[in-house]
């Protein structure tokens, strides 16, 4: 089965997503012990608020890091023109389909239907960075 790459993914990566999903659960635990335990326990509330916020914070630090520096710094669009790459999910005609170019996963828009396991070449990079316009060799 063919996999669909979100927005999301491509945007923040999945190794950024790790340890922020850790320290919201671990702040989430606290909350939950807190509300559950019955006492007033103020310790575990500020633990709990003080890991929220840190995770807030880092989360924004990552936004900005990795997909406004990282990306204007090192991606340079005109690396992928003229690369070939093999389709994962097929698509009709103007419709956005996942391919992998250079072994990463870009959405693109072909002129032409396209097949599962069709080998592509990308003729542009769209503006937002991510999806990739590409014309059918075989």
């Amino acid at each position: 089965m063919a996999k669909e790459v979100s927005n999301f993914t491509v945007k923040y990566g999945f190794r950024a997503m790790v340890p922020l999903s850790i320290i919201l659960i671990f702040a989430l635990f606290l909350l939950i012990e807190y509300l559950s335990s019955g006492r007033n326990d103020s310790l575990l509330l500020a633990l709990s608020i003080v890991f929220f916020l840190t995770d807030a914070l880092l989360f924004i630090g990552f936004t900005i890091t990795i997909s406004t520096r990282i990306t204007k710094k090192y991606f340079h669009p005109e690396t992928l023109v003229g690369k070939t790459g093999r389709v994962i999910n097929g698509r009709p005609a103007n419709n956005l389909g996942t391919v992998t170019v250079m072994n990463e996963d870009w959405s693109f828009i072909c002129d032409s239907d396209t097949n599962d396991n069709d080998i592509v070449e990308v003729i542009e990079v769209m503006d937002d960075k991510v999806t990739l316009k590409v014309r059918k060799t075989s």
